[in-house]
């Protein structure tokens, strides 16, 4: 090949450079990042002192805690609801104004929550509206980020997250000033005037495309392939190569691309297969990659319904990285008949589902995540049946959360400098909190549970950062409403089936170690199909390698 044809097919010109629009990694995402942190600290900062606030006024109604139970209950099932639920309304909304409408029905039920006289009115406001507006604020929030950054994500959600603790954390503090200074319900309203700040939070939440930036590309396009013929007399009318003048020497297959040499991939016959891609996403459709300057006088009908329906999805060929110039087996598409109950899973994208990666993800999260909560709940309760002091525990919960906030702010300052998996922070924090948990029953002494409870703070951080990342990573930008929707709804099922559970066990036995060995269950829920998942995907990249 001439050195002319050489360079038209392994570089471009400058002039014929062109460019391509990508999300900024900073820029607005800062203020995206702010608004994130200011809705989850109006939303769910004053979630842990909930009993504080209200424990004279149910005690005044003669109900006891346990409606707190049943209000946390209704916020719980509701939110999970609300937060399926949002994938529909985002058909229709764009994600700022789903966020504002969250925004204004949590600041609604804040403003009610004054004049609330009864249980069931609490209900109603704390549990059912509140719960609703934060069903609708989370996904728009983790997806409004997510889509602002792509390389920095670790890192800035380290700082939300470490910020949203750090105002958790001296909550109580201030809680019990306002009671002091202006009684319950003056301190209902300086709550609905936090909770308005979600607001403004929801605002900030900008569609990326206002502030993408432009990046130089390599001189490609993107054409898709007609269905292979059903029958052999058609194959030439199909000959894409033929077609479009472009020989074999012009191509490079994708299937053993770091070790096939361009001498090997002349003597392929007819056109060249992709392999199924274990580090990258699987491409929706065939896709060819040619030079700018070829003809492509293709003889198939691309205004198709088929593919202008799966067009979007053509994109996902960035994920494969630059191979030059890619030639993809054309492949059938087959446009199934819709029948009633496939017309709803499409609308409420339940086809996510037949994604069983996705689903080892959610289950695997939605256990952990519930175990964390419920133990670092169960926690003090435990504390303070081992005999120790109102000081001690006061001292053990503090260490928890200093170490918490401590390892977030190391995982922000490490997500600066190395690139790390969203998912093996899970997989750690999740494998060594139910370790560590095994162990902190073990003790009944002040010094070994105040070291353990630190350790499992600072492990804490893993699971709540990598948390809505991971699933980001896994998925589409634009299938993530609908991915984190349905796990809230999976973890809502949980935290009404299970908690429960364990709850009874708990007082049937009266022993809190049998809770805390369940809950380390929960933990090994996700991590044993993490590891059957990664051994599998190691045996088929092996395989892939040696054929």
């Amino acid at each position: 090949m001439s050195s002319q044809g050489k360079s038209s097919l392994g570089s471009c010109d400058s002039d014929e450079k062109k460019y391509e629009l990508v999300p900024p990694e900073g820029g607005w995402g800062y203020a995206v990042c702010v608004g994130l942190s200011v809705i989850f600290i109006a939303g769910t900062a004053h979630q842990p002192v909930f009993g504080f606030i209200y424990n004279d006024f149910l005690d005044e109604l003669g109900v006891g805690t346990g409606a707190v139970t049943v209000v946390y209950g209704v916020f719980q099932v509701t939110l999970a609801i609300a937060g399926f639920s949002s994938n529909i309304v985002l058909k229709k909304l764009s994600l700022r104004q789903v966020g504002l409408i969250g925004a204004f029905i949590y600041t609604l039920a804040s403003f009610l929550a004054i004049f609330v006289s009864s249980t069931t009115q609490l209900i109603v406001t704390n549990g059912f509206l509140q719960g609703l507006g934060m069903g609708l604020l989370i996904p728009v929030s983790y997806t409004s980020f997510n889509s602002y950054f792509t390389r920095k994500k670790v890192l800035y959600l380290s700082l939300c997250k470490a910020s949203i603790g750090l105002i958790t954390m001296v909550y109580p503090l201030f809680i019990k000033f306002t009671i002091t200074e202006y009684g319950f319900r003056g301190t209902l309203a300086i709550l609905c005037a936090i909770s308005a700040h979600s607001i403004f939070g929801a605002l900030v939440m900008q569609p990326v495309q206002w502030h993408m930036v432009k990046r130089m590309k390599s001189c490609e396009k993107i054409v898709l392939i007609p269905p292979t013929p059903a029958s052999e007399d058609n194959d030439s009318k199909f000959d894409f190569l033929k077609a479009n003048n472009i020989t074999r020497q012009d191509t490079k297959s994708v299937q053993n691309i770091y070790t096939k040499s361009y001498e090997d991939s002349q003597k392929e016959s007819g056109l060249l297969f992709i392999p199924k891609l274990t580090d990258s996403r699987r491409l929706s459709i065939p896709v060819v990659l040619i030079p700018s300057d070829a003809r492509t006088d293709s003889k198939f009908n691309s205004s198709d319904n088929v593919y202008l329906e799966n067009l979007f999805k053509a994109a996902s060929v960035s994920s494969l990285g630059n191979f030059g110039n890619i030639v993809v087996e054309p492949m059938p598409i087959i446009k199934n008949k819709e029948g009633k109950w496939q017309t709803i899973a499409e609308y409420l994208d339940l086809t996510l589902l037949k994604d069983l990666v996705y689903d080892n993800i959610i289950l695997g999260m939605s256990m952990t995540f519930f175990a964390d909560l419920t133990f670092f709940t169960l926690e003090p309760l435990f504390l303070d049946k081992n005999n120790l002091s109102k000081a001690e525990i006061a001292n053990i919960i503090a260490v928890g959360g200093a170490t918490d906030m401590t390892a977030r702010l190391l995982l922000g300052i490490s997500g600066q400098f190395f690139k790390l998996n969203s998912r093996y922070m899970f997989y750690a924090g999740a494998l060594f909190a139910a370790l560590f948990r095994l162990v902190f029953i073990q003790f009944t002494t002040y010094l070994p549970m105040l070291i353990l409870t630190g350790i499992l703070g600072a492990l804490r951080s893993l699971v709540h950062i990598a948390q809505p990342i991971v699933m980001a990573e896994h998925v589409p930008i634009e299938q993530y409403p609908p991915a984190y929707g349905l796990y809230m709804l999976l973890a809502g099922g949980i935290s009404l089936s299970v908690g429960p559970m364990i709850g009874f066990i708990r007082d049937y036995t009266g022993s809190y170690v049998i809770a805390f060995v369940m809950l380390a269950v929960c933990n090994f829920c996700c991590v044993i199909p993490w590891t059957i998942e990664g051994i599998i995907m190691f045996v088929k990249r092996r395989r892939s390698r040696n054929t």
